[in-house]
């Protein structure tokens, strides 16, 4: 039996309760286990402190590493196993929350209740020292752990299984975040700070050339050549060389993104055989993209190794990947027989509150009858600042206008006020409407103006607003000066995308005859024709832009209801 087994009641004593507390400067490490031994009060913070100070830190961590994969491994199938794993496990590190979840584990399984009891509130002491250090106004909202395998035992303290995960080291501190997957609901991914682990090795490195690594492989900065440079990346390299899944999903990001393909498949192919479903879903988009450049011999091949990653994704709880082969089914790329298939799919997506799929859900929906569509819309805004204008985008219809609530309005302004100009032109149409707020035709050109000074270079936006306010059949609303304004300088450019865009040629035209420039309206509108006849624009299209120009031509303006 482990001698930490005779901990009990130096550890009820001692009421290791976690959280922020003030530390001395580290003591020694060994004589903190004495003492906490003997009956005295040691926290995790202490110990974990006094740990990373310890002269052969970098040796301890590297069997750390080893010993605590090994414990993950053997959580779920081998119980008696781990207890001779947890004590080899709290002999390197005493405040290592695998080991001690390991050794509840064990001693409950042998009907050794007190000494699980001493376990378990270990572990629920690192628990709450983990959760504090998420609490203490670091802006990064991470848990401070030393390692991922720590990270994997407090999400199972969570209730979460991790089911896949990636390194961030794109600033100064090591991160990495996992997706953990509860038993019911949608995937939530938990960050993580490493950087007490990277600080540790880096200076441990600096002092010694030969410290080892915190893997499980004997690699030292000269062994992999990198004592020069060592950094964050040279750490995430070294980690993906050891097994570590987030480290090669990372790479393979990471080589992705410099479109180093080889390199990039290979590290995630490496990484979705250790069952991280993250990789998994990036590889299936990579397939995907090699399908649409394939031929017709090679594109099949490619389909079923997309198929096989997004299936691994969905085993493990990614409602995107549930929504994109749903799509593809729905779409016939897998079969005309697969549309059944494909529509449960992105339902199942849809109960997993993906935003994407509720939306589409609820346009389908749409098309039977609008009310339908109401709850759909509602709960993708309920999680997307996106959806939440399209909410209130399908509640201002004429047909579902009187169903306009305070949720919906509530959430249209927080979204136009954080500057978005799409929810600002629906605020104006509101106004001008008068839905869910009274008519005001000053309160609606002031929320126009505003689109275009948070916009004022995009041709979507500018052309919404000079349209409106350049053609309205209320006179309170149009403003032809500012809409002509707004319109020669977004159209300034000759060879600027919008000149190519009939509508917005259109809208051009329209705004000088407003101000009664008519031979100028003329002139734009018959290039809006020949750019709508190079572009094959439908018919119907074409027979609008005809019948302004026959407006122009006798001097009238165009006057419409908008919006």
């Amino acid at each position: 039996m482990s001698k930490h087994t005779t901990w009990a009641a130096a550890l009820l004593a001692a009421g290791i309760a976690g959280g922020c507390v003030a530390l001395p400067p580290p003591a020694d490490y060994d004589a903190l286990v004495e003492q906490a031994a003997a009956g005295g009060s040691v926290s995790p913070l202490q110990l974990k402190r006094a740990f990373l100070h310890t002269a052969d830190v970098d040796q301890r961590l590297h069997r750390l590493a080893t010993l605590e994969r090994q414990v993950l491994a053997s959580m779920q199938d081998d119980p008696l196993r781990l207890g001779p794993i947890g004590s080899a496990t709290l002999d390197q590190y005493y405040a290592s929350l695998p080991g001690h979840q390991a050794l509840a584990k064990f001693y409950r399984h042998v009907d050794a209740d007190e000494q699980a009891a001493l376990h378990e509130s270990w572990a629920t002491a690192i628990r709450r020292a983990i959760e504090a250090s998420n609490e203490e106004g670091d802006s990064s909202g991470a848990y401070r752990v030393l390692s991922m395998a720590e990270a994997k035992a407090f999400l199972a303290t969570q209730g979460l299984r991790s089911v896949g995960g990636v390194y961030d080291g794109t600033d100064s501190r090591l991160k990495l975040w996992l997706s953990g997957r509860p038993e019911q609901g949608p995937l939530r991914n938990v960050p993580f700070d490493l950087d007490e682990l990277h600080t540790t090795i880096t200076e441990a490195v600096a002092r010694n050339p030969a410290a080892l690594l915190p893997i499980v492989r004997q690699e030292t900065c000269e062994s992999l050549g990198v004592c020069e440079n060592f950094n964050i990346w040279t750490l995430i390299h070294a980690l993906a060389l050891a097994d570590d899944d987030a480290a090669q999903t990372f790479l393979g990001l990471q080589m992705r993104r410099t479109r180093r393909s080889a390199a990039a498949e290979s590290w995630l192919r490496q990484a979705s055989r250790s069952n991280n479903a993250l990789a998994s879903l990036t590889l299936a988009d990579i397939y995907l993209g090699k399908a649409r450049l394939s031929g017709k011999n090679d594109r099949q091949s490619w389909l079923e190794r997309a198929e096989r990653q997004l299936l691994r994704a969905i085993a493990a709880g990614y409602d995107s990947a549930m929504l994109n082969l749903g799509l593809l089914y729905m779409q016939g790329v897998y079969g005309a027989d697969q549309a059944d298939a494909g529509e449960r799919l992105i339902n199942r997506a849809a109960d997993l509150d993906n935003v994407e799929a509720l939306l589409r859900i609820g346009t389908l929906a749409y098309a039977e009858d609008p009310a339908d569509a109401v709850p759909f819309f509602r709960r993708a805004a309920a999680k997307d600042q996106h959806a939440k204008v399209q909410y209130a985008t399908l509640l201002a219809l004429p047909e579902l206008a009187e169903r306009f609530n305070d949720q919906a309005w509530h959430w249209l302004r927080e979204v136009a006020e954080e500057g978005n100009p799409e929810a600002m032109l629906l605020v104006g149409d509101l106004y001008v409407k008068g839905v869910h707020v009274r008519t005001s035709m000053r309160r609606a050109r002031s929320w126009f103006r505003k689109v275009v000074k948070a916009a004022p270079d995009n041709a979507h936006f500018v052309n919404e607003v000079a349209w409106r306010l350049a053609v309205s059949t209320l006179p309170k609303l149009r403003d032809e000066r500012y809409a002509l304004k707004i319109m020669e300088r977004v159209m300034a450019d000759e060879d600027n995308a919008a000149r190519s865009n009939p509508a917005y040629l259109d809208t051009w035209a329209a705004a000088h005859a407003a101000n009664g420039n008519f031979d100028r309206a003329v002139a734009l509108q018959q290039e809006a024709i020949e750019q709508a006849i190079a572009n094959d624009d439908p018919h119907s299209e074409l027979n609008i832009l005809r019948e302004h120009l026959a407006a122009f031509r006798a001097g009238q303006s165009i006057r419409e209801a908008v919006p």
